[in-house]
């Protein structure tokens, strides 16, 4: 069995969304850099594993469909730089942007489906090093079938 868990990631960093920046696994920041709005992967970036059984076998010949979650970060203004309700209807319209082309995707070999999930944390988050922005947290499932 193998995910392609690194593949979903590269698909969703390779986006294009305009004023956005958008980091893989290996491209997190000790800090964000804020020429754009950054979204970035959380440190639990992975969770929810489900595995559901779709025929009978051992490992190796077992069919299966895998659910995981895939959780990011965005960093839309430092904290500071305004009042959030300045922000906030670009900032809304970005998670817009940014959902209709994480839907659009279609270049994931073995993964079946990404679904946009959530959108949580809506008003001040914070970055790798701890320091407040504008922002909020976006969630996406993933469904493979794998073997």
């Amino acid at each position: 069995m193998a995910l392609a868990i690194a593949t979903v990631v590269d698909a969703i960093s390779g986006l294009t969304v305009t004023g956005l920046t958008i980091k893989d696994m290996d491209q997190i920041p000790g800090a964000a850099e804020m020429r754009s709005a950054t979204l970035l992967p959380l440190p639990d970036f992975l969770t929810n594993y489900e595995f559901e059984r779709n025929s009978v076998g051992g490992g190796s010949i077992a069919k299966m469909t895998v659910y995981y979650q895939l959780n990011y970060r965005l960093l839309y203004k430092p904290a500071g730089a305004g009042r959030a309700i300045e922000y906030f209807d670009n900032m809304v319209s970005m998670v817009g942007l940014i959902m209709d082309a994480v839907m659009a995707i279609d270049t994931m070999s073995g993964t079946v489906d990404i679904t946009p999930v959530s959108v949580t944390n809506m008003g001040l988050v914070n970055d790798p090093a701890d320091n407040p922005f504008y922002g909020c947290d976006i969630a996406f499932r993933i469904m493979e079938f794998v073997n």
